[in-house]
Formats: structure tokens, sequence, C-alpha cells
């Protein structure tokens, strides 16, 4: 009992944060293509490695296996 209550915690938790590892990396290789495009420009690299320091902290929980089953 106390196993299903924790799942649907985590379950309920995760859901809350909006993020799944497959929103993670499909933000993830969005921004590094965004970095590319945005090579000589200082300012907006910037505020890509902020927004990529954002990300990483909100999927910090995934682990590589929780990206495998992402297409």
């Amino acid at each position: 009992m106390k196993k299903v209550v924790l799942v649907v915690a985590m379950g309920a938790f995760l859901f809350s944060c909006g993020k799944s590892a497959c929103d993670c990396k499909t933000e993830s290789e969005e921004l590094v293509k965004e970095m590319f495009s945005s090579m000589g420009d200082e300012s907006k690299l910037k505020e890509l490695q902020d927004k990529a320091e954002d990300l990483k902290k909100d999927c910090e929980d995934f682990k590589e296996a929780d990206y495998k089953e992402c297409k």
C-alpha cells in the first residue's frame, strides 16, 4: 500500500512541475540549435546559457534511461 501511495505522489509531483523527460530532451535540443544559430551574439548567448542552467535544474531528476523512450 505504501508503494502505491509513493507512486501516486511521485506522479502528482511530476505532473505539477509540468515537464517529462521527453519535454526536457526536446527543449534541450532546441536550445542547442538556437545557441549554434546565435554564435557571435554575446548577449543572446548569455541569455541562452541562463536558460540552459534553468533547464538543467528542472530536469535534474531524470536519468539517461528516462530519455531512451523519447523519439
